[in-house]
């Protein structure tokens, strides 16, 4: 990329920190939770860049990279390994607004996670709800592609919590995931996670999920009304649609899952012509290729510094032929081996101003045995 090209990139997305937001929702329960732990919520506010107030109405939105901040520093002020966890579990459908409704009157599961994933738009621009199928397994679970400086840890574990209070609103408090995935090393103490979730949880996995038996996909959604669904979905449509950074970082997000990163896909997705998708880009200043690097690249810092994967692990997970190609685009663009960055990272030698858009990989993870440690 060229000097001004990168500048303009640069400009571009700093200008976007303040458009990407996060709903309040139920992060108005952060600061009770942080009383409770014997900590002072306002320094913890103020040092994620908001006022007093900023939590008191759950229509309201913050800045993603505040909301990012905002986990971090709990955690760090409270002293509780597993804040993000606790502070996901105060999240249930209702504190999703519309985009809560839309889900709680889908037909059947199925149909309300993918409403949920479409739709998730609507409560976030920094991160993206996914569900993926391969035969009788399925995957319900995020990833971020708006780069923070600080807190990804805590946003996986409060997303987690989150989304399995969504699976037991809609199947039933009983239900539990089969395993969960999470992409950071494991804590000293994983009894919450095994509390929480009631089921082995592997810890260094290559994404953030809970797998469960595709068979729940087809249960139906109890009290749900198809006219309803009809209303909510016609508000929800009417709404202003992301910006085009956004929408391409989003939907890289998902063919990357999907392993079909390609321009044409992309631009398929977007409804709109490769070619016009191109203009648009370079009137933006960057390019497809620039979008994709910055998202592989990104997703790659967040893998190697979060977790112990070996390197191979890595470059599956990210869509590359293997560690020698993965290796070559890493050193490129961040100017040493993958696995000195790692080491370094993991040293806190490394300032991660491009802390990642979240793992990403081509494939279902491989059902191991869980490790949870």
């Amino acid at each position: 990329m060229s000097t001004d090209r990168r500048s303009a990139a640069a400009e571009l997305l700093g200008a976007e920190d303040e458009l990407w937001r996060q709903r309040v929702g139920a992060l108005g329960a952060v600061p009770a939770l942080l009383r409770q732990l014997g900590a002072d919520p306002a320094p913890v506010l103020a040092a994620a860049g908001l006022d007093a107030a900023a939590l008191d109405v759950a229509a309201n939105t913050i800045p993603y990279a505040a909301f990012a901040k905002l986990l971090d520093e709990g955690a760090r002020r409270s002293g509780c390994a597993h804040f993000g966890l606790l502070g996901g579990q105060a999240w249930h459908l209702s504190s999703l607004g519309m985009l809560g409704e839309l889900m709680r009157h889908s037909p059947a599961v199925g149909d309300a996670l993918r409403t949920g994933a479409v739709y998730h738009h609507l409560n976030s621009q920094g991160g993206v709800v996914f569900l993926r199928q391969d035969g009788a397994v399925a995957e319900f679970g995020y990833a971020i592609y708006h780069r923070v400086e600080r807190g990804a840890n805590e946003i996986y574990d409060a997303v987690l919590a989150t989304l399995v209070n969504f699976m037991r609103e809609l199947c039933g408090a009983g239900w539990v995931p089969s395993e969960v995935l999470i992409a950071h090393a494991a804590p000293a103490d994983a009894s919450p996670y095994r509390r929480l979730f009631r089921c082995p949880v592997r810890f260094d996995a290559e994404l953030n999920a809970l797998r469960f038996g595709a068979h729940w996909l087809d249960r139906p959604v109890a009290g749900a009304d198809r006219h309803a669904l009809r209303e909510l979905r016609r508000q929800a449509d009417a709404l202003a649609q992301p910006e085009l950074i956004d929408k391409l970082r989003r939907s890289l997000r998902v063919l990357l899952l999907k392993g079909v990163a390609s321009g044409d896909a992309v631009a398929d997705m977007l409804a709109m012509h490769r070619r016009t998708l191109n203009r648009r880009l370079e009137a933006l200043g960057t390019t497809f290729r620039e979008v994709l690097d910055d998202v592989r690249h990104d997703a790659a810092c967040e893998l190697l510094a979060a977790t112990q994967l070996p390197l191979d692990d890595v470059a599956a997970a990210l869509g590359y032929a293997g560690v020698s190609p993965f290796s070559r685009a890493f050193r490129r663009r961040a100017g040493t081996a993958p696995g000195q960055w790692r080491r370094d990272a993991q040293a806190g030698l490394v300032e991660r101003l491009q802390t990642p858009a979240g793992p990403s990989p081509p494939k279902m993870a491989a059902q191991s045995p869980a490790d949870a440690r």
